[in-house]
């Protein structure tokens, strides 16, 4: 399957969702309630300030705990994604499961359909969104991260990639 995952993300920037890692789910409980306030449509901008190299996001609630995330819209790339917040170590965290995508529809029982993302508030109506690295010693399994994330003072630099921004278009 071709680049599964392009959640919030390029290559070149770093953002590091070119694909899920797992399987199976990083965390299957603990989750919190989803933030209202990240429901909506969302925009990046291109590093170079082209216009053409915007990307365009959209988070609805899809119950108390959960999000369905749409990304990036309108392109032939577009996925569909659930994602659960959770609290780990005071940051909040979502685990991202692909539900599915434009090209290729739902996924096939043995794709990694897993990921995290470390989610930052900025000033004003912005977000900042780090990948989980698809690369260190966190990436050996879901139990690795889940434990590399447990940790009492977790490494997040080590976890997670460079921080997309991304600022709010049209309220839920």
């Amino acid at each position: 399957m071709k680049s599964i995952f392009k959640l919030l993300a390029t290559a070149t920037l770093a953002l590091g969702l070119s694909s899920c890692l797992f399987t199976e789910p990083v965390f299957t409980g603990g989750f919190v309630m989803a933030d209202p306030e990240v429901a909506g449509v969302w925009m990046s901008e291109d590093e170079t300030g082209d216009a053409r190299g915007r990307e365009f996001a959209v988070l609805a609630p899809i119950g108390q705990d959960a999000f369905m995330l749409n990304y990036p819209v309108g392109s032939k790339g577009s996925s569909y994604f659930e994602v659960r917040p959770l609290k780990v170590g005071g940051k909040d965290v979502w685990q991202v499961k692909l539900a599915a995508t434009f090209e290729d529809g739902l996924p096939k029982n043995d794709t990694p359909t897993y990921t995290l993302l470390l989610v930052e508030k900025a000033a004003g109506d912005k977000m900042q969104i780090r990948p989980l690295k698809t690369e260190g010693e966190h990436t050996v399994s879901a139990a690795a991260t889940q434990k590399a994330l447990q940790d009492k003072s977790p490494d997040w630099d080590k976890l997670f990639g460079e921080a997309k921004t991304f600022t709010r278009l049209k309220d839920r």
